[in-house]
């Protein structure tokens, strides 16, 4: 299994660490919503504080091979070329591959411990968003960058609209950095990580969300007992169920008599 998809299977949950009678232990707490960075190149990525890294395909749509300093996931997006350039970033210890698009590489999909991440288009059909859910894919990687906060209704409704086509974690790619409140809304409707490019995005500002993240907690869920409308004729039926009963009394109290 790869380590991001190991993370994004932990979202949220507590790891602890240290074994044996006496032992010491450990515990580290994995974020609800992870943060990434992506960047032009492996030495752009160095020293930005984030949980993910991505490097972008090199001007060939290539994936490059430069491994993330000090990092301890980090990946690469391919948008064409071969195989070859794939093998080379995985032997350099990248830990997924993301497609930028239907142009990238079938290598991409090999059933291999390789993390899978996959950018869908906003505008993708209901046949093709099928066909995505049902690919090897990890994670997949949605536009945010036009997300403007405090999030409105509406725009909540957009972005669960789309998350509505899948069953993956879904990563946003974003230009702005949200508060608290519009944290626990993303989190409430099911983004699982948060892309920033690091040509833009402030360190201050990644450190920033980074604390806010660490303060959420994991979304409680429904309670399964709540308010529910009777079906059509659910309540005549019940109705008539007790004058059946009615009925029966007034045998029995005959037949005492």
């Amino acid at each position: 299994m790869s380590k991001i998809s190991e993370r994004l299977s932990k979202l949220g949950q507590t790891e602890r660490s240290g074994f044996g009678f006496g032992a010491s232990s450990a515990s580290t707490k994995i974020p609800v919503i992870l943060v990434g960075v992506t960047a032009k190149t492996a030495a752009a990525a160095k020293g930005i504080d984030a949980d993910i890294y991505l490097v972008d395909s090199n001007s060939k749509g290539e994936a490059q091979s430069t491994a993330v300093a000090d990092a301890e996931i980090w990946g690469v997006s391919v948008s064409g070329g071969t195989s070859k350039a794939i093998d080379a970033a995985i032997e350099a210890g990248a830990d997924f591959v993301v497609a930028e698009g239907e142009s990238a590489p079938g290598s991409t999909l090999r059933d291999d411990e390789t993390g899978k991440g996959y950018v869908v288009s906003t505008d993708a059909s209901e046949d093709r968003a099928k066909a995505i859910d049902a690919g090897p894919f990890d994670f997949l990687i949605l536009d945010g960058t036009s997300l403007k906060f405090p999030l409105t209704v509406g725009t909540v409704l957009d972005v669960q609209e789309q998350l509505g086509k899948y069953s993956r974690h879904v990563f946003l790619g974003m230009n702005q950095v949200p508060d608290q409140e519009n944290l626990e809304l993303l989190r409430d409707i099911g983004i699982s990580g948060l892309l920033y490019d690091s040509d833009v995005v402030k360190d201050s500002d990644l450190k920033s969300l980074r604390e806010s993240i660490d303060k959420l907690e994991p979304k409680k869920p429904k309670s399964s007992t709540g308010a529910v409308l009777p079906r059509s004729g659910e309540s005549s039926s019940a109705a008539d169920a007790g004058d059946d009963h009615d009925h029966d009394h007034e045998h029995d109290d005959e037949d005492w008599e």
